[in-house]
């Protein structure tokens, strides 16, 4: 080798060294002046509210390498106590710890050549978040002036950008305390991983309609997640919650509504009839939401709700006293503009839910139940935001689905969602079906049964409000028999004949158009009761238009009754003394 490269190798390696040498040592001798400078920067920003600790603060200007470990930032209680005094104190307090901060590669070269800082990554370890809110009221009178400077402007003193390849979150813990004069509530969320993707903050990035807050793209996950409602009945709960940003999307999968006991159990604590719901939604998808809105001012505007399979059941056991209430004022669209979120969504769909309502007869103490299966459906206009409602003040919905999974019924709803009165219409139809599927709800509460039915189909139109449904029926069939029945001492059920035979023969319509060839369309003008639910009073405004089709007037109903009352007194009279005489003898 050559002496003159033997100079150029020895002049590099000493220049790596030197190199080397003088970022250990500026490394080592700048941390402490670092170290007093973020302290100092903490306590000056957050008049003195704040403080910042940790363990360990290491950084490499060679590699662009920092970590802090240990990281704790939290409020000084004594001067919160002051700050209260002077009524300058925030109504939040924040108490953060990081097991472990990384950065990785800042490039602090470009720092100084060209007022860039660029990060490939930070990855924040188990962070623990507790945010503390007591109200103040003085907070909601005051007035600051705000900063109204991009964050662009507020750096660019300093930087020309500032740009981050990644950040991970991993493990947060995160609690919240809401303070009042005598309780504290806490809501905890565990497990949260959280991935950001592409932040950019520049002259033109602030302008970047696409970002999210700068950043291409925020995903959170989030498992799964119990909450007991406080009456302590109740929990609600999910396996998985999705946010992702660039997709405007939130997933939430295994949804779970339900008592936290037996249904005997609950009924034995309640003591009183109430409906009990169970409710589970294995997917719920919320697309094109404007999480920008929802962050600056907590309201849910989304194109689309979609609730895709699952299940409601509604039940009630009526072996119990009623405590009646008042249910005028809380059909589903008046729910809707009382509640305290905002919501607008362009269309709610409903994607094969099946629905059930079952109740335990008083008289009988059996259990009835009528179905709606496989429901599809779609609500659209689901607002309850004012300035959405002066454009459009109807919400409707057009949902198919099958009663006891076999007659195909088509119902249209339209709902004025400004309506004082809460008004509303609802038209459909209902196809041909065997009415024997009906006897699972007939039989136990009503002691009576569908010999045979034949069902052409059910077409309807209503107008209602809270206090009232008009409109009209019309219900299609014939060869329809009905059994009533009675119980011996067996507790078998069996058909009285003879009153069944006078109520067939005299007092129900076997056909529409009827055996004299005149056909019966029901008039529907029912007056709600207050006690009596939305879904309730729609199913008795059409239970009236059906009888009048069958020929079962006030008058009629009532004589029927009647005679069943009278059949069943004589039959126990009697029953005994028959069975006694012709009966077979035990062995």
């Amino acid at each position: 080798m050559k002496p003159i490269w033997k100079w150029i190798i020895g002049i590099v390696a000493g220049l790596l060294v030197i190199v080397a040498v003088g970022a250990w040592y500026l490394s080592r001798h700048w941390k402490p002046i670092l170290d007093a400078q973020i302290k100092e920067t903490i306590i000056s920003a957050t008049d003195s509210l704040y403080l910042i600790a940790y363990d360990g603060l290491d950084f490499s200007l060679i590699t662009g390498n920092a970590s802090i470990k240990n990281l704790r930032l939290t409020a000084d209680t004594n001067r919160y106590a002051e700050l209260v005094q002077l009524e300058q104190a925030p109504d939040n307090i924040y108490n953060i710890r990081i097991a472990n901060l990384r950065i990785r590669q800042f490039h602090p070269r470009r720092i100084l050549s060209d007022r860039k800082l660029n990060i490939e990554g930070i990855i924040i370890d188990t962070p623990t978040i507790h945010i503390v809110s007591e109200y103040h009221a003085y907070n909601d009178t005051v007035t600051t002036k705000r900063d109204m400077r991009t964050l662009y402007q507020r750096i660019s003193g300093l930087l020309n950008e500032v740009s981050v390849a990644a950040i991970q979150l991993n493990n947060i813990q995160f609690k919240f305390s809401k303070k009042t004069d005598s309780t504290v509530n806490e809501t905890a969320l565990k497990n949260l991983n959280v991935q950001v993707r592409d932040i950019l903050v520049d002259s033109l990035s602030q302008f970047d309609s696409t970002r999210f807050y700068h950043t291409r793209a925020i995903d959170i996950e989030m498992p799964g997640f119990r909450y007991e409602t406080p009456d302590s009945f109740y929990y609600v709960s999910f396996d998985r919650l999705q946010i992702a940003t660039l997709y405007k999307q939130v997933k939430l999968t295994g949804l779970k509504y339900a008592p936290r006991m037996s249904k005997e159990e609950f009924y034995k604590r309640k003591q009183r009839a109430t409906d009990m719901a169970v409710m589970a939604f294995p997917m719920i998808r919320l697309e094109d939401i404007d999480l920008q809105q929802f962050v600056k001012n907590q309201k849910i505007h989304a194109g689309s709700l979609h609730i895709d399979s699952g299940t409601v059941a509604i039940s009630n056991d009526l072996r119990y006293p009623k405590h009646p209430t008042n249910k005028i004022g809380k059909s589903p669209h008046q729910l809707l503009m009382k509640l305290k979120q905002p919501i607008k969504l362009d269309s709610l769909l409903l994607n094969n839910i099946a629905i059930s309502y079952s109740e335990v007869s008083r008289k009988y103490k059996k259990e009835g139940k009528i179905t709606f299966d496989r429901v599809n459906g779609v609500f659209r206009n689901v607002t309850n935001d004012t300035l959405s409602l002066l454009h459009n003040s109807t919400m409707a919905a057009d949902i198919t689905a099958y009663l006891m999974n076999t007659g195909k019924l088509d119902v249209a709803f339209t709902f004025d969602l400004l309506d004082d009165k809460g008004g509303h219409t609802y038209k459909g139809k209902l196809g041909p079906m065997n009415g024997q599927s009906l006897n699972r709800i007939i039989t136990p509460l009503l002691n009576a049964e569908v010999a045979r039915a034949n069902i052409r189909g059910v077409r309807f139109d209503v107008k209602a409000d809270d206090h009232r449904s008009r409109g009209s029926l019309r219900f299609d069939y014939d060869n329809m028999r009905l059994n009533l029945l009675t119980t011996d001492e067996d507790g078998k059920k069996m058909s009285m004949k003879a009153v069944s035979f006078l109520a067939n023969s005299f007092i129900i319509n076997d056909s529409n158009p009827d055996a004299n060839g005149q056909y019966h369309t029901g008039r529907i003008n029912y007056a709600r009761p207050q006690t009596y639910s939305f879904f309730k009073t729609l199913w008795q405004s059409l239970l009236q238009g059906i009888k009048e089709c069958a020929g079962i007037s006030p008058e009629r109903e009532q004589r029927l009754m009647n005679a069943a009352e009278e059949a069943k007194k004589a039959s126990e009279k009697t029953g005994g003394f028959f069975k006694r005489v012709f009966g077979k003898k035990e062995k």
